[in-house]
């Protein structure tokens, strides 16, 4: 009998960053992870508040970071911090509403290479409003997963 290739998920593990009314037109980026186990790909759970109805259609934009402890994708720090994002590939967008409220997206790193042994995400505030001043409002975790044979 053939045997299977599975999923395998890891524990999911909160990202450090600070969402908490973060501008219009502004990026964060997380304090980055070392990826000890060399896990090949996650998945990015993020939750969003706005702090006013923002316009219809417009976005928050998720990034994905990566670096080799000497080269980061747009020159990351370590450390949960603004950041200007010119290259680091797009992992996805989340498209609001015109309604004060949260908003939710998930994504998968697996399309854009694996993930190596230090990486990280950015979140860039594409909407024209601040999002909620409350820190709790917000979330960002990651689910490592790996192919695994049955």
């Amino acid at each position: 009998m053939a045997n299977e290739i599975r999923t395998k998920t890891i524990a999911p593990a909160a990202f450090t960053i600070t969402l908490a009314s973060l501008a219009p037109g502004s990026s964060r980026q997380s304090t980055l992870l070392t990826n000890t186990s060399n896990y090949p790909a996650a998945l990015i759970n993020v939750r969003i508040k706005s702090a006013t109805a923002p316009v219809a259609g417009s976005v928050y934009e998720i990034y994905l970071l990566k670096s080799d402890g000497t080269i980061a994708d747009d020159n990351a720090g370590a450390s949960d911090a603004a950041i200007t994002i010119l290259n680091s590939p797009q992992l996805g967008s989340i498209v609001v509403a015109n309604t004060t409220t949260s908003f939710y997206g998930i994504f998968d790193t697996a399309p854009l290479g694996i993930l190596g042994t230090t990486w990280g995400i950015a979140i860039k505030n594409a909407t024209a409003q601040s999002i909620s001043s409350t820190e709790g409002d917000h979330a960002a975790r990651y689910t490592y997963y790996v192919p695994e044979v049955q």
